[in-house]
């Protein structure tokens, strides 16, 4: 297995170790081995099954808890009262090993003997057809394989029926990490090209409410956008815990989630107002686990046109944002006030609170006078606290003048799809840490021509730095640490996206479950219940 630095980058740039699935679960109480059904509630679910539509934070939900993705972060064991250690070792899921090739052109993958639902075993094939069809599908997921260093173009090399190579044009600090992405799902792809047709080569139409995977679950239900129940299938050869079914219900009122919690007909939920966690503490038979997190919350702002086209406006308001009274209004003190656009780098002048400075600035920049101001949001991400945080920024920066009219976006799709078309002027977001190095998530929503870049932002200096960062291994932490710095205040003077606050990664569980811990993007694995 290969360790990274969660804090300062991801992976060497050398992939030197050998990626093993890791050992069996720890041993198991009582109180857990009677657990084989849980319920999981939600502010969300997707309306497919599949990364098209990408459904945001409701997507993470399904994509994450499935796992039928080639690699993992590991996560230690728990005991379901606390948060384990941060874990700084990746794993394999579907793959048994993942190491480079002796010629230095690509990583090569050895998979594990597992069926799907449908009795198919697990195939080069399958892993093929997956990245072919999710490219297509999917333009965000070619853009993060190729910002990972993979060959786009002739990315799957298969050596034979279990082993294949996915060739690279260069390895990054981060090349390994990435085949943990939710988008990287692998298919039954014998299963799936049943359903495959003119209209719709890539099947996503029947995929996107079936499941053909390599997850270990079956399909009991599917309802778009409302519930989702799979049971473990006895056929399945990986590991998992003591939990034979699980049950995912969007719930879209946190006081209703928050109570059936409380009676116990739901073990698992999160997405609560901040104050509702602080309510659950005290509830018996209840845990709120409040783990590390490096999960931002962010305001995206469209540069392309009107005021907000002038950097001088974007650094009023954010000057305008008192980021101590937003947590302490709206985040009832889970979290930290963001000193910079990415975490652990402080102090920019930007991210000062100071309404005099504000109004300055807008006055030389031609509006003294304020102008009317769009700002989106949607409950779905970064969750119900969404709702608070609009009406708070509304009050501060109408202080300086600015006429904040808020939209909430109440459709997770909708919501996601308007985000990546860039149809907006400015939106409340997160942005969960899906890979963790910091070579990745400063190019996705910042690199010129990055996938998730809709605020029309660039700078050639930033994305020079960025590549440096990501050829950097990551044993050099001051160089690296120094790279940041730098790109950080490029992007506060860009000031396309402020970042609000730096979240905690929390999550509500009944007592007597283990294994619901959070991963990295604040998300649960299925397979891990019961553990």
């Amino acid at each position: 297995m290969k360790s990274l630095r969660l804090l300062t980058g991801g992976a060497a740039i050398a992939l030197t170790t050998t990626l093993v699935a890791c050992g069996g679960p720890a041993p198991q109480s009582t109180a857990t081995k009677s657990i084989e059904s849980v319920v999981v509630a939600v502010g969300a679910l997707p309306d497919s099954l599949t990364p098209a539509p990408w459904g945001g934070s409701a997507s993470h939900v399904v994509l994450s808890g499935l796992g039928s993705q080639l690699l993992e972060y590991k996560v230690g064991t728990n005991d379901g009262k606390s948060c384990p250690a941060p874990s700084t070792e990746v794993s394999g899921r579907l793959a048994e090993s993942a190491k480079p090739s002796p010629d230095g052109t690509g990583v090569i993958v050895t998979l594990r003997k597992l069926t799907s639902q449908f009795g198919n075993t697990l195939s080069a094939e399958d892993v093929r057809w997956s990245f072919d069809i999710g490219m297509k599908r999917q333009p965000v997921m070619k853009g993060t394989l190729k910002s990972s260093g993979f060959n786009v173009d002739n990315l799957v090399k298969v050596i034979d029926e279990h082993t294949l190579q996915l060739n690279t044009t260069g390895i990054t600090s981060y090349t390994e990490e990435s085949l943990q992405n939710n988008l990287f799902y692998i298919h039954d792809s014998t299963e799936a090209k049943k359903h495959a047709t003119a209209d719709d080569p890539t099947a996503n139409a029947w995929l996107s409410k079936n499941l053909a995977d390599y997850s270990g679950w079956k399909l009991e239900e599917f309802t778009p956008g409302a519930s989702l129940t799979v049971t473990a299938d006895p056929q399945w050869e990986g590991t998992r815990g003591t939990v034979k079914r699980v049950s995912v219900k969007a719930v879209q009122s946190t006081a209703t989630r928050s109570q059936l919690v409380e009676t116990g007909e739901v073990q698992v939920a999160n997405g609560f107002e901040y104050d509702q966690y602080k309510s659950l503490e005290k509830s018996p038979g209840v845990t709120v686990l409040n783990c590390p997190s490096q999960t931002r919350d962010t305001m995206m702002i469209n540069t392309k046109t009107g005021p907000l086209a002038d950097p001088k406006v974007r650094h009023a308001v954010s000057m305008a944002i008192d980021r101590e009274a937003l947590i302490k209004g709206a985040y009832a003190g889970f979290g930290e006030p963001a000193g910079s656009i990415f975490p652990n780098v402080d102090d920019s002048a930007i991210y000062k609170f100071n309404k005099d400075e504000a109004k300055k600035l807008l006055n030389e920049a031609g509006y003294g006078s304020g102008f009317p101001m769009t700002l989106s949001y949607s409950v779905t991400r970064p969750g119900p606290v969404a709702a608070k945080s609009a009406v708070l920024i509304q009050s501060m920066l109408k202080e300086v003048g600015i006429d904040v009219q808020l939209q909430n976006v109440a459709s997770s799709t909708d919501f996601s799809t308007a985000l990546i078309d860039g149809r907006y002027q400015a939106v409340l977001y997160s942005e969960p840490i899906v890979i963790a190095d910091p070579a990745f998530y400063s190019y996705a929503f910042y690199g010129t021509g990055a996938p998730s870049n809709s605020t029309g932002w660039s700078n050639p200096e930033f994305d020079k730095a960025r590549s440096e960062l990501a050829a950097t291994p990551d044993q050099e932490t001051d160089k690296r640490n120094a790279l940041l710095k730098k790109m950080a205040g490029l992007v506060d003077e860009g000031a396309a996206i402020l970042s609000l606050v730096e979240t905690r990664g929390v999550l509500v569980t009944r007592d007597g479950l283990s294994g619901a811990v959070p991963l990295t993007n604040g998300q649960i694995h299925f397979n891990s219940l019961g553990r």
